[in-house]
């Protein structure tokens, strides 16, 4: 598993790497459970892509001022996965399951997407983006992110505050 401090030492250039962070919590096996899934043969994990992917869409400091996000804002991934404020567990997006956990930290709200990967080769509650608002969202602030555009289904979801 990933040292809890620094989880994000992935800033390689070329190739693809992984890094296991940890088991689902409880509150996350049963909240998966009650909707359905089996989250007990999962492990958190991060990548790569996701650190190219949230810098590369979300670390520009002209487009994001206040919420943009930078390398060190990774080390707080194991923070909102264990604890975070809000979650929405089991979110079908284009017939993925995802997980979005939401954690206020200093005034400023961060948002975590992983998808549910579940094959030969994976079996990991994957790390898709992270990005932060500049302020305190509420639980309706946060669903309107999550389901923007009408493009995620949480109509099974389950809803954690």
């Amino acid at each position: 598993m990933a040292d809890e401090k620094n989880i994000v030492n992935i800033t390689q250039k070329n190739g693809f790497v992984k890094t296991a962070i940890s088991k689902p919590e409880k509150w996350l096996l049963n909240a998966a459970f009650s909707i359905g899934l089996d989250y007990s043969i999962l492990t958190h994990e991060i990548t790569t892509d996701l650190f190219i992917h949230s810098m590369k869409r979300h670390g520009d400091p002209e487009k994001h001022g206040k919420a943009t996000i930078k390398k060190d804002d990774f080390d707080y991934i194991n923070e909102i996965i264990r604890k975070p404020d809000f979650a929405v567990i089991g979110a079908i997006r284009k017939t993925k399951f995802y997980n979005t956990y939401v954690k206020i930290l200093d005034n400023i709200t961060y948002i975590y997407f992983e998808e549910m990967l579940i094959s030969r080769k994976n079996k990991a509650l994957r790390g898709k983006t992270l990005y932060k608002v500049a302020r305190p969202l509420t639980l309706y602030e946060a669903i309107n992110i999550i389901v923007r555009n009408n493009k995620t289904d949480i109509s099974k979801a389950k809803i954690l505050n």
